[in-house]
């Protein structure tokens, strides 16, 4: 199972937030918006407490959501919070 995960994966069906826990794109793409609604009411920062009670999920897997944003660039980690990258396209419909 873990081989046709990974496998998905690399042709971008899901995304693998951390070894064992793959998401769907369509999830990846809610959650990414729920954390840019966080920055905009937190003058631009996303705090694991806060993205946690938005998403109705764990510390544990809140946390490791904003990492995965972090990696792949829609957030960074900056003095204890998660800033949204004023760069950032990842959430752009894709052509």
């Amino acid at each position: 199972m873990r081989q046709l995960l990974r496998k998905l994966a690399r042709r971008g069906e899901l995304f693998q937030v951390v070894r064992d826990l793959f998401y769907h794109p369509d999830a990846i793409r809610e959650l990414a918006v729920i954390a840019e609604a966080q920055a905009r009411t937190n003058g631009g920062e996303i705090g694991a407490a806060g993205f946690r009670d938005a998403t109705s999920l764990g510390r544990k897997r809140a946390i490791q959501l904003l990492e995965f944003f972090d990696r792949v660039g829609y957030t960074r980690f900056h003095r204890d919070v998660h800033v949204m990258r004023a760069d950032s396209r990842w959430l752009e419909p894709h052509s």
